[in-house]
Protein backbone atom coordinates (compact mmCIF):
# COMPACT_ATOMS: atom_id res chain seq x y z
CA UNK A 1 0.00 0.00 0.00
CA UNK A 2 1.24 3.65 -0.53
CA UNK A 3 2.25 5.40 1.80
CA UNK A 4 -0.46 8.82 2.57
CA UNK A 5 1.57 12.04 2.14
CA UNK A 6 1.21 13.09 5.43
CA UNK A 7 2.26 16.61 5.41
CA UNK A 8 0.30 17.89 2.22
CA UNK A 9 -3.29 16.56 4.22
CA UNK A 10 -2.07 18.23 7.33
CA UNK A 11 -1.59 21.37 5.35
CA UNK A 12 -4.81 20.83 3.78
CA UNK A 13 -6.60 19.88 7.05
CA UNK A 14 -4.75 23.04 8.63
CA UNK A 15 -6.29 25.35 5.91
CA UNK A 16 -9.96 23.40 6.59
CA UNK A 17 -9.88 24.44 10.13
CA UNK A 18 -8.75 28.16 9.34
CA UNK A 19 -11.50 28.19 7.17
CA UNK A 20 -14.51 26.57 9.46
CA UNK A 21 -13.34 28.88 11.92
CA UNK A 22 -13.56 32.21 9.97
CA UNK A 23 -16.75 30.77 8.08
CA UNK A 24 -18.31 30.79 11.63
CA UNK A 25 -16.88 33.59 12.92
CA UNK A 26 -18.66 35.45 9.53
CA UNK A 27 -21.90 34.00 10.26
CA UNK A 28 -21.92 34.49 14.10
CA UNK A 29 -20.72 38.32 13.78
CA UNK A 30 -21.43 39.62 10.68
CA UNK A 31 -24.10 37.91 8.88
CA UNK A 32 -26.00 40.43 8.42
CA UNK A 33 -22.99 42.40 6.39
CA UNK A 34 -22.81 39.18 4.91
CA UNK A 35 -26.06 39.86 2.47
CA UNK A 36 -25.46 43.80 1.88
CA UNK A 37 -20.99 43.63 1.21
CA UNK A 38 -20.14 41.92 -1.91
CA UNK A 39 -16.55 41.51 -1.33
CA UNK A 40 -17.17 40.05 2.24
CA UNK A 41 -20.11 37.80 0.43
CA UNK A 42 -17.29 36.91 -2.22
CA UNK A 43 -15.19 35.98 0.12
CA UNK A 44 -17.47 33.60 2.16
CA UNK A 45 -18.29 31.57 -1.20
CA UNK A 46 -14.90 31.31 -2.44
CA UNK A 47 -14.24 29.89 1.39
CA UNK A 48 -17.08 27.67 0.80
CA UNK A 49 -15.71 26.21 -2.37
CA UNK A 50 -12.11 25.73 -1.07
CA UNK A 51 -13.73 24.16 2.22
CA UNK A 52 -15.55 21.33 0.04
CA UNK A 53 -12.10 21.21 -2.28
CA UNK A 54 -10.49 20.26 0.30
CA UNK A 55 -12.38 17.57 1.15
CA UNK A 56 -12.83 16.11 -1.72
CA UNK A 57 -9.16 16.13 -2.30
CA UNK A 58 -8.00 14.72 1.21
CA UNK A 59 -11.09 12.08 0.71
CA UNK A 60 -10.31 11.24 -3.16
CA UNK A 61 -6.14 10.93 -1.80
CA UNK A 62 -7.68 8.21 1.21
CA UNK A 63 -9.76 6.53 -1.02
CA UNK A 64 -7.27 5.69 -3.93
CA UNK A 65 -3.76 5.35 -1.03
CA UNK A 66 -5.89 2.78 1.13
CA UNK A 67 -8.83 1.23 -0.52
CA UNK A 68 -7.40 2.02 -4.14
CA UNK A 69 -10.97 3.24 -5.29
CA UNK A 70 -10.89 6.29 -7.54
CA UNK A 71 -14.51 7.95 -7.29
CA UNK A 72 -15.47 9.23 -10.37
CA UNK A 73 -17.61 12.63 -8.94
CA UNK A 74 -17.32 14.74 -5.60
CA UNK A 75 -20.47 12.76 -4.73
CA UNK A 76 -19.24 9.49 -4.91
CA UNK A 77 -15.95 10.40 -3.08
CA UNK A 78 -18.09 11.30 -0.03
CA UNK A 79 -20.51 8.38 -0.11
CA UNK A 80 -17.32 6.24 -0.55
CA UNK A 81 -15.92 7.34 2.41
CA UNK A 82 -19.01 6.60 4.51
CA UNK A 83 -18.97 3.19 2.57
CA UNK A 84 -15.44 2.45 4.16
CA UNK A 85 -16.02 4.47 7.27
CA UNK A 86 -13.71 6.93 7.66
CA UNK A 87 -16.78 8.90 8.56
CA UNK A 88 -20.54 7.73 9.79
CA UNK A 89 -22.58 6.09 6.61
CA UNK A 90 -25.12 8.44 7.92
CA UNK A 91 -23.14 11.39 7.86
CA UNK A 92 -21.65 10.60 4.49
CA UNK A 93 -25.28 10.52 3.02
CA UNK A 94 -26.35 13.71 4.64
CA UNK A 95 -23.22 15.00 3.24
CA UNK A 96 -23.37 13.80 -0.41
CA UNK A 97 -25.15 16.97 -1.21
CA UNK A 98 -21.97 19.09 -0.58
CA UNK A 99 -20.91 18.24 -4.14
CA UNK A 100 -23.11 19.16 -5.64
CA UNK A 101 -23.21 22.56 -3.47
CA UNK A 102 -19.14 22.80 -4.58
CA UNK A 103 -20.50 22.40 -8.21
CA UNK A 104 -23.06 24.97 -8.20
CA UNK A 105 -20.52 27.34 -6.82
CA UNK A 106 -18.12 26.69 -9.50
CA UNK A 107 -20.00 25.81 -12.68
CA UNK A 108 -23.33 27.79 -12.18
CA UNK A 109 -21.94 30.73 -10.19
CA UNK A 110 -24.75 33.06 -11.63
CA UNK A 111 -27.41 31.34 -10.61
CA UNK A 112 -25.98 30.86 -6.83
CA UNK A 113 -29.10 32.36 -4.16
CA UNK A 114 -26.62 34.48 -1.63
CA UNK A 115 -29.55 33.34 1.08
CA UNK A 116 -28.59 29.78 0.38
CA UNK A 117 -24.75 30.26 0.84
CA UNK A 118 -25.41 32.19 3.77
CA UNK A 119 -27.45 29.59 5.55
CA UNK A 120 -25.28 27.03 4.46
CA UNK A 121 -22.80 28.35 5.79
CA UNK A 122 -24.46 28.61 9.40
CA UNK A 123 -23.78 24.59 9.41
CA UNK A 124 -21.10 24.06 7.31
CA UNK A 125 -18.14 24.45 9.91
CA UNK A 126 -19.05 21.65 11.79
CA UNK A 127 -19.56 19.57 9.02
CA UNK A 128 -15.99 20.85 7.69
CA UNK A 129 -14.63 20.02 11.34
CA UNK A 130 -16.39 16.15 11.30
CA UNK A 131 -14.59 15.46 8.01
CA UNK A 132 -11.03 17.38 9.40
CA UNK A 133 -11.72 14.92 12.17
CA UNK A 134 -12.39 11.69 10.46
CA UNK A 135 -9.03 12.67 7.85
CA UNK A 136 -6.86 13.17 11.18
CA UNK A 137 -7.97 9.67 12.64
CA UNK A 138 -7.18 8.23 9.16
CA UNK A 139 -3.67 9.85 9.03
CA UNK A 140 -2.89 8.54 12.78
CA UNK A 141 -4.43 5.33 11.48
CA UNK A 142 -1.74 5.29 8.58
CA UNK A 143 1.15 6.19 10.95
CA UNK A 144 1.18 3.44 13.27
Amino acid sequence: MTPLHVQTIQDKLFRLKQNADFIEDLVRNRSKELESDQPLYNGLEHLMQISIEIIVDVGSHILAEKFHESPSTYEQVITALGTHGIIPKDFAEQQKGMAGFRNLLVHDYDKVDPKQVIAYAHTAPESFRVFGKAFVEQIAIQSL
